[in-house]
């Protein structure tokens, strides 16, 4: 038998008859038969061509799509042709996640216990799952919390107040930027929480890190200028706002607050870097090729999760859309580029916009 390797467009071959082309809604099964396979989901009103999927955005999504186009393709999709998520991974996704959900429940008022609860019954993984080196695990996380409460008591955020929007805290507010063609920028924002005295707003924006800390890291962020769309529909009088990075270390068991001022004239740059990442993808789309970058496809080490399998074809890794993936969000607020192109020109020609 030869042990010679099959390269991807025989394995191409191999698959074809099996799994679906993509784009059809028929396949040839093994014995030569054909079968129906359910037609793509596409959301009522959208008259192109582009994944349903494809056209869901978000912060993360994004930095996967400037890091290597064809891992956001793949992962945007679905597939499931990837190697496993490792413990490390699980680990550091539920660790951020308890850390920031027990920060807002502080925020908000809750009893130390129930804060304490919550977080337990949100932990997704093995309780006793633990990242060693990272010194990261569930009870770790408590710790991060309870050093949190004492910074309270001690006066961290003393003059701060939560806001509160709709008669709900702002917290974990969810807000969306619908673009034409049918794309879709979603996130969320941990906490808004204004000045007592002065009437400042700033964002919270919790992080967690095992790394050496850097603020160059956290300067420029998209993430943190999306910000404003929230708080342009609760404070449509702020021409300028401050983001408050809140970042634990987890091997040194401590915070750092790094604050950023942000204004409504570094938004401008921040739409239509937007409107560039969605004209990429579009480009992509219509040459039926996302490039793969090579220089990614390492990471701290670790090799990406699509590393296998990433040169064959897409028909053959992914399935087509259903309904069932559609994003049924509420989100608190919602605004089209029209409106938020609008606003953006009352900012700059306002003579209080700094």
């Amino acid at each position: 038998m030869s042990n010679r390797e099959f390269t991807s467009s025989e394995l191409d071959e191999v698959l074809k008859t099996i799994y679906p082309l993509e784009g059809s809604n028929s396949v040839t099964s093994i014995d030569g038969t054909e079968e129906l396979t359910e037609l793509p989901f596409v959301e009522s009103g959208y008259e192109g061509k582009i994944d349903y999927r494809i056209r869901q955005l978000s912060y993360s999504s994004l930095l996967l799509l400037h890091s290597c186009p064809r891992k956001f393709e793949l992962y945007k999709k679905r597939s499931s042709h990837k190697t496993e998520e490792s413990e490390k991974s699980s680990i550091t996704f539920a660790y951020g996640h308890a850390i920031g959900t027990g920060i807002q429940e502080v925020l908000i008022g809750l009893p130390v216990e129930k804060v304490l609860m919550n977080m337990f019954l949100a932990w997704p993984i093995d309780i006793f799952s633990k990242d060693e080196k990272a010194n990261k695990d569930f009870w770790t996380a408590i710790h991060a919390i309870q050093k949190f409460i004492t910074l309270r008591e001690q006066g961290f955020l003393s003059d701060y107040e939560l806001v509160y929007y709709e008669g709900k805290p702002a917290v974990e507010l969810s807000f969306c930027i619908n673009f034409p063609d049918g794309f879709r920028l979603r996130g969320f924002v941990d906490a808004v929480l204004r000045n007592i005295d002065t009437g400042e707003i700033i964002v919270l924006e919790c992080k967690t890190t095992a790394m050496k800390l850097n603020p160059g890291g956290y300067k420029n962020s998209a993430q943190a200028i999306g910000y404003s769309i929230v708080l342009d529909t609760i404070f449509p009088e702020l021409s300028s706002y401050k983001v408050l990075y809140l970042v634990y270390h987890s091997k040194d068991q401590d915070y750092t607050p790094i604050p950023f001022n942000k204004t409504y004239l570094q938004r401008a740059l921040w739409i239509r870097e937007l409107l560039l990442d969605i004209d990429i993808i579009k480009l992509y789309e219509e040459a039926e090729v996302y490039p793969m970058h090579g220089e990614s496809c390492l990471s701290w080490g670790r090799e990406c999760e699509y590393f296998q399998t990433c040169t064959l074809s897409t028909a053959y890794l992914t399935n087509n859309c259903t309904a069932e993936e559609e994003d049924k969000t509420e989100y608190q607020i919602s605004i089209g580029l029209e409106a938020l192109l609008e606003s953006q020109f009352n900012k700059m020609n306002s003579t209080d916009v700094e």
